[in-house]
């Protein structure tokens, strides 16, 4: 435990340096017939925290190289590096804004785009990547 203490530690002494980073949760309802005719309604408060956002690297012997070859990223989205204690699990939409104020939107991409690293069970650093956001809003926001 002590281990995972100080790795903690470590990354949030990191994190002193990195961007401010909100995150905004959505919970999705349906409205018609249709699977597509959804609503997203802003859930709870925005979170906010500290982050490291970084390029997309194309290096074809990595796991980013196997998501881009599959189609799952992109060479225009960013991997963003948060506290492993930044609640983005069983929620429909998560959206992030980087810098404070808020200059670009993102979105969390899913299929499993999301990497927990941990030390023992101790949640240490998450791994998202991220989507820029063309209008700042979702479809249905």
């Amino acid at each position: 435990m002590a281990f995972a203490n100080q790795l903690i530690s470590d990354f949030n002494q990191i994190l002193q340096y990195g961007e401010q980073v909100r995150f905004k949760y959505y919970t999705q309802s349906l409205t018609g017939e249709y699977d597509d005719d959804i609503i997203l309604t802003q859930s709870g408060t925005d979170y906010w925290t500290s982050g490291f956002s970084q390029p997309i690297k194309s290096n074809e012997y990595t796991s980013e190289g196997v998501l881009l070859q599959q189609g799952k990223i992109f060479f225009d989205d960013k991997k963003l590096y948060v506290d492993g204690n930044v609640p983005t699990s069983s929620l429909s939409q998560i959206k992030v804004g980087l810098g404070s104020p808020v200059s670009k939107e993102y979105q969390v991409l899913g299929d499993n785009q999301i990497t927990a690293w941990e030390v023992n069970g101790t949640p240490i650093y998450k791994k998202l990547y991220i989507r820029y956001l063309n209008t700042g809003s979702f479809i249905g926001e």
